[in-house]
């Protein structure tokens, strides 16, 4: 796993992608998932989030980790939205 201190790096270097992508970091977290390593960024934006800035933000930081090499083990990068809270418009099952 990654240690507390490489993981600041990686906050930090999240926080400027993601400024530069113009969201806002929501959480950053590595985790171990179903075997695997796990960089988990959730984003959110005034306004709501798209595939499209998920994906303008995972690029963006797929290229900015591996240039600075910071995370040296084999982990996928998962960047999404955090959904929404607002179950009042689902339909009643039966």
């Amino acid at each position: 796993m990654v240690s507390a201190e490489k993981m600041k790096k990686v906050k930090v270097i999240v926080a400027k992608t993601a400024e530069f992508c113009g969201v806002d970091v929501v959480s950053v977290d590595y985790v171990r998932d179903y075997g695997q390593n796990v960089l988990r960024i959730i984003i959110d934006k005034d306004g709501g989030v798209t595939t499209d800035d998920c994906a303008f933000l995972s690029r963006s930081l797929s290229k900015k980790l591996d240039e600075t090499d910071v995370i040296k083990e084999q982990y996928y990068l998962e960047v999404s939205s955090p959904g929404t809270d607002d179950f009042d418009e689902v339909p009643e099952l039966g």
